[in-house]
């Protein structure tokens, strides 16, 4: 009898415990739901602060689960919109780490590249006509390899194409900064390092609208360095090229100054929380899927 008691009341502390587990984990729920909508309705009003600190909390506290794994993928697309750019890629890379097989890897690709490639811009650069394109070339670098590695892994996803586009942009905009280097050196005689810069673009960015004036900027260079016969045979290959419609590359390009971006929100997890919708400024589905 004693035995049987024993086993009873054994069987009522365990139920017990499992009783409060459970009450534990649906409070957690809750709590994580409500960090969760906290988030998504702040970023629907484009309080992207507010919708920061909503997902920072979040993932803090609830760091498994499907709320903690959508709140990755929104932090990038929050951080991407305050211009954070070292969160936006520091986001990216964290999610990848944490869920390197995951359908929405090539979304953090897509952001991390688009963070580094409008790293320079500003609305007062744009206001004064400063052009970021001529700027500090690394984000652009750096943006130019995340969408490389993008179009390379994920040949198939939504975001392959827009960053296919934009690689060439960049490859452009490369092309136009090592121009810009070499006339900053012809125009102080520095013939040298302007001839060395000259023959970077020639060889490095083939195909570009700045391969031709480089080449003019390569003969000036030569002969004002005496080196005649290097001048000729620059002229010969300039002349044998067909004619292009690209004319002189503009001191000054305006590539990205007319361009406003539509940056796809992050994409849900398969079974992650519902709602979500882009709105105003929100962080549902993306169109289309993976």
């Amino acid at each position: 009898m004693k035995r049987l008691f024993a086993i009873l009341l054994l069987g009522g502390l365990l139920g017990g415990c499992a009783s409060n587990g459970d009450n534990d984990s649906r409070l957690g729920s809750a709590e994580a739901a409500a960090l969760y909508e906290a988030a998504e309705n702040a970023a629907d009003r484009s309080d992207w602060e507010t919708a920061i600190s909503e997902l920072e909390t979040l993932q803090a506290q609830f760091p498994f689960g499907l709320y903690a794994t959508q709140a990755q993928l929104n932090i990038i697309h929050a951080y991407y919109k305050v211009g954070e750019v070292a969160s936006t890629v520091a986001a990216a890379e964290r999610f990848r780490r944490i869920n390197p097989r995951h359908k929405a890897v090539p979304y953090t690709w897509y952001m991390q590249g688009l963070a580094l490639e409008e790293k320079n811009n500003s609305a007062v650069k744009d206001w004064v006509g400063v052009d970021s394109t001529l700027r500090d070339p690394v984000p652009r670098r750096q943006a130019f390899q995340a969408y490389s590695t993008l179009v390379e892994d994920y040949p198939d996803s939504d975001y392959a194409d827009d960053a296919q586009a934009r690689i060439d942009a960049l490859y452009e905009d490369g092309a136009r900064y090592q121009l810009s280097v070499a006339r900053f050196y012809a125009d102080r005689d520095a013939w040298v390092a302007a001839a060395q810069r000259a023959i970077t673009v020639i060889e490095a960015f083939d195909g570009t609208a700045a391969v031709e004036p480089a080449m003019d900027l390569l003969i000036d260079a030569y002969r004002a360095l005496e080196l005649d016969d290097l001048a000729e045979g620059v002229v010969a290959v300039r002349d044998q090229r067909p004619a292009t419609d690209d004319g002189d590359v503009p001191e000054t390009p305006t590539l990205y100054e007319e361009e406003t971006t539509e940056v796809p929100p992050a994409p849900e997890s398969g079974g992650a929380p519902s709602g979500g919708g882009m709105g105003s400024g929100g962080m549902g589905s993306p169109t289309g899927g993976f």
